[in-house]
């Protein structure tokens, strides 16, 4: 037996903000480790930098994870739905 899914809009909605959530984790963490020196600490040039830079990072991971529940909402909802 052949199950076919059709892909509805909603369904790709879901899967694109898992998408951007996991490329927004993704970019963070990179920026992240480029900054690490030999000690494993992070290196900043001052420290309105550091305040700076951390809180826009931790934004944005907040908002990475927040996309990527409600993506993943989105998808139990529609194959929820097509039942």
């Amino acid at each position: 037996m052949i199950l076919a899914l059709s892909i509805s809009s909603v369904m790709m909605y879901g899967a694109v903000l898992i998408a951007i959530g996991i490329g927004l984790r993704l970019f963070v963490s990179q920026r992240r480790f480029n900054r690490r020196g030999y000690g494993g600490a992070q290196h900043y040039s001052t420290y309105w930098s550091a305040l700076f830079i951390s809180t826009f990072e931790g934004i944005l991971m907040i908002v990475s994870a927040l996309a990527i529940v409600l993506g993943i909402f989105l998808l139990i909802v529609e194959l929820f739905n097509n039942r």
